[in-house]
């Protein structure tokens, strides 16, 4: 029988040593690791098969970690109860009998998560997709401004994902490793042509696996113009070669032409709503057989092309690149119906030089679109393309719906309720100039760690109190990895926090609780990406309890467990070689969402709250986030070479 005493052991290991062990981590991840190389003389694919397995963490271990990460929230009673329900999940013959059963599904499976993920994380939850689900990526401001410009920039855009997927069908995109870790390049083979499906009570994902595109199907993209759909044929269905650019662009204008009075009704909304709501009003319009053919068309379609019409409302927000922001994550009320939010990929380009991209989360995370994004945008600025033909070919068709009158009902209660969702978003983009990566690579430390714990600095001014936050850690060096969490409201995090409030603290004191509080985030880090945390060890046993019948072990019920799932903060870096920025909704109605891109001299963060709750502001999160930035550099700066 396990012990607390036994316990106090597993989490003492965590704890100490912190710095002996993260001199070990550095030799094999290097200090700054955020991003990973890439090498390019590897086929995309080539090293997949010999990807490891996910494999199932021991439960002692899991608890252990467990325990070091929820004990900094709670006080003595709570954590004291918290560690005898720990105790009693260790010892009982339910949590034996799910780690076993854990075991042998993760013996038959490439990724013993993988399917539940899909399942559980995304297609079953009824939650609207855009600002919840869906994150927006907004990237530098073009400086077109005509209606030709626009369009020439989308031709080029087209032109440019067109060459991503040549690049990813023949295995010559370059895979990317971490240390001595390949990492599982999947995300990428799916990203084009996918698209989730509603339905009642658990959605559907149409994966279209690049490798096995059908041309005679996945030649073209859908165009939305004015609320009115397109489909536009990019790729010769008989030979396999990208059409002209001059033939692209003119069927763009042609589209813009066809296109120049708005649908008002615009069926993109639906798209918006409820997932339930969504289903019931996609299965009255499938009763249409031109319905049926529109949806298969958008469903095979390689992604999305948004053609946004007019400059997007500017009212509401701190600034310009906070409304352009609102514009690509939600449609800012203008262009919500000018969106198609089901599927993997939507090109976002407007009138004013505002593009960037939205996309439905199910199969891939932010990083695979970012890189995606990334090669798309240096192919349009390497490559000169000449629109001085006058070639007419005609590619392209209108998707027109019919639209019964109950269904115009609900294209009406969806327009308000989002609406309703985009009053709710505080939205807020913050360009912070004054150092990126290079300052903490001179400090020999990790620009990711650092961030985090400047995130947690800025919240504890705010609202006086730790902020348990969600990171997400990549998990790619496993096949079919995804993610897990990286917390950042560790107890090493909040001695620095209770040093930086008080007055009687040295600030030789405050620097070296800082360096501990970053080294011992850079080693949880590291554990996640390792699959050595526990919440997707938690996850699964818990899904294994539902499936069989089995009651939940006490822990998932406890004070614990509850106030260690309730993010404060939800965080993602996001690397752009650009000055790009994701944003996200918040994960709880009294947090932020925040993420970020670290540049070699800037950082950019997209911060979101909800107004409904009175003791959050972006803006105010904001600038106390500069100012932690500011003071933790002061810090190092100052008074690390007197430690």
């Amino acid at each position: 029988m396990i012990s607390q005493n036994k316990l106090r052991v597993v989490m003492k290991n965590d704890f100490i040593g912190i710095t002996n062990r993260y001199r070990e981590v550095l030799k094999y991840y290097g200090s700054s690791f955020s991003y990973p190389i890439v090498l390019k003389n590897t086929r995309t694919l080539s090293h997949q098969t010999s990807l490891p397995r996910l494999p199932v963490p021991q439960l002692q271990s899991t608890i252990g970690k467990y325990l070091t990460a929820v004990k900094p929230l709670l006080n003595n009673n709570e954590f004291e109860a918290t560690q005898k329900a720990a105790i009693n999940l260790l010892n009982s013959d339910e949590a034996k009998k799910l780690q076993r059963l854990l075991v042998e599904k993760s013996k038959k499976t490439d990724n013993w998560i993988a399917d539940w993920w899909y399942d559980k994380v995304y297609l079953e939850p009824r939650c609207s997709l855009p600002i919840v689900i869906n994150p927006g990526s907004i990237y530098p401001q073009e400086d077109y401004r005509t209606l030709d410009e626009q369009l020439q920039f989308a031709t080029k855009y087209i032109l440019g994902m067109l060459n991503f997927k040549s690049l990813i069908d023949n295995q010559e995109f370059p895979v990317e490793k971490s240390g001595d870790s390949y990492f599982c390049m999947d995300q990428y083979y799916k990203l084009l042509g996918t698209c989730r499906i509603p339905q009642k009570h658990i959605d559907q994902i149409k994966i279209m696996h690049t490798q096995n595109f059908d041309l005679s199907k996945n030649n073209h993209v859908t165009v939305l113009h004015n609320n009115r759909f397109f489909s536009l044929r990019v790729i010769d269905p008989k030979t396999g070669l990208n059409l002209d650019p001059t033939e692209i662009y003119l069927n763009l204008k042609r589209i813009v032409e066809l296109s120049n009075e708005e649908n008002e009704l615009g069926i993109g909304i639906l798209t918006s709503d409820d997932r339930d709501i969504w289903a019931s009003a996609y299965e009255i319009l499938c009763k249409n057989k031109i319905n049926q053919k529109n949806f298969k068309s958008i469903h095979n379609s390689l992604f999305v092309l948004c053609l946004d019409t007019r400059d997007g409302l500017l009212e509401g927000y701190p600034d310009k690149k906070s409304a352009h922001a609102a514009q690509i994550l939600h449609g800012n009320k203008q262009f919500g119906a000018n969106r198609w939010f089901d599927k993997t990929i939507q090109a976002i380009i407007g009138t004013n030089g505002v593009w960037g991209t939205n996309f439905e989360h199910t199969v891939a995370e932010a990083v695979p679109h970012a890189v995606m994004n990334d090669h798309i945008l240096r192919y349009i600025k390497n490559n000169k393309i000449n629109f001085s033909g006058q070639k007419t070919l005609d590619l392209s068709e209108e998707l027109v719906f019919e639209v019964p009158d109950q269904v115009k009902d609900q294209i009406k209660k969806s327009k308000e309720t989002l609406n309703s969702q985009i009053d709710n978003l505080d939205l807020y983009v913050l360009n912070f100039d004054s150092f990126g990566k290079n300052f903490p690579k001179s400090q020999k430390v990790s620009p990711d760690a650092f961030v985090q714990i400047a995130f947690q600095l800025a919240f504890y001014r705010v609202h006086k109190k730790l902020g348990n936050a969600y990171e997400s850690g990549s998990l790619r060096k496993f096949k079919l990895g995804r993610t897990e969490v990286i917390r950042a409201s560790s107890i090493e995090a909040l001695d620095f926090l209770k040093s930086m409030t008080d007055s009687n603290s040295e600030n030789q004191v405050k620097t070296e609780l800082l360096l501990r509080a970053i080294k011992g985030q850079r080693l949880f880090t590291v554990d996640a990406m390792n699959n050595q945390s526990f919440d997707k060890h938690f996850f699964g046993l818990k899904q294994m309890a539902l499936e069989n019948g089995i009651e939940l072990p006490e822990l998932f019920n406890d004070i614990g467990y509850k106030k260690l799932s309730y993010y404060y903060l939800s965080t993602s870096q996001v690397s752009s070689k650009f000055e790009a920025v994701t944003t996200f909704a918040p994960l709880v109605d009294d947090g932020y969402g925040t993420c970020y891109n670290i540049m070699e001299k800037k950082i950019m963060f997209g911060i979101s709250s909800y107004r409904s709750c009175a003791v959050t502001d972006s803006k105010t999160f904001g600038e106390n986030l500069k100012n932690a930035l500011l003071d933790c550099q002061a810090l190092l700066t100052k008074f690390r070479s007197k430690l």
